[in-house]
């Protein structure tokens, strides 16, 4: 029985690639991800830093137990 999707030429081609050439690309492409990874989380951190108080030196006090 044949299958039931059919490889992408891109797939295909990629495969065929030589080990080297894979690995290189490999590298690349986790280089890419680290680096964008490393870029959403110094916006998040912005961001967060954003919006925290202007003084951060404020703190919920907790106030005497009252019967």
């Amino acid at each position: 029985m044949g299958t039931a999707v059919q490889p992408s030429l891109l797939s295909t081609l990629v495969r065929q690639l030589p080990g080297p050439v894979l690995r290189a690309l490999d590298a690349w492409s986790r280089r890419t991800a680290r680096r964008r990874w490393e870029q959403r989380q110094l916006k998040w951190a912005q961001r967060k830093l954003a919006a925290a108080p202007a003084d951060s030196t404020i703190r919920y006090h907790l106030k005497p137990w009252r019967d």
